[in-house]
């Protein structure tokens, strides 16, 4: 038992069928691994992996919409999800989400 790992699926992750995942890996949240895929390394958050073993073929919103932001590259980009209106910025291989002045201070008199 002392050489089992800790695998870690974070909030919003979701694991396609008969997926493989090796023990220690972490899943990032909002990730979406594709059924069948063989997961070897770390999954970034809102990354769409695939294949054997998984690469990252795309990126995905908190709300499971894809979003147009090229899987690789070195440019920085930014896409704005179309169903919910949320924009994400990718750095290599980080996406994270840009937050709205005016949408961080409505939740903040909705929910003080």
């Amino acid at each position: 038992k002392e050489e089992y790992k800790r695998t870690l699926v974070k909030r919003g992750a979701s694991i396609g069928a008969n997926a493989t995942i090796v023990c220690g890996i972490t899943l990032g949240r909002y990730s979406f691994v594709g059924a069948g895929a063989v997961v070897t390394r770390e999954v970034p958050n809102h990354a769409i992996v695939r294949g054997n073993p998984a690469r990252v073929t795309g990126w995905v919103c908190n709300c499971g919409v894809k979003l147009g932001l090229s899987a690789s590259g070195e440019a920085p980009e930014s896409a704005t999800c179309g169903a919910c209106g949320r924009t994400y910025r990718r750095a290599g291989l980080a996406v994270t989400e840009l937050i709205r002045e005016q949408s961080s201070r409505a939740s903040t008199l909705i929910n003080p």
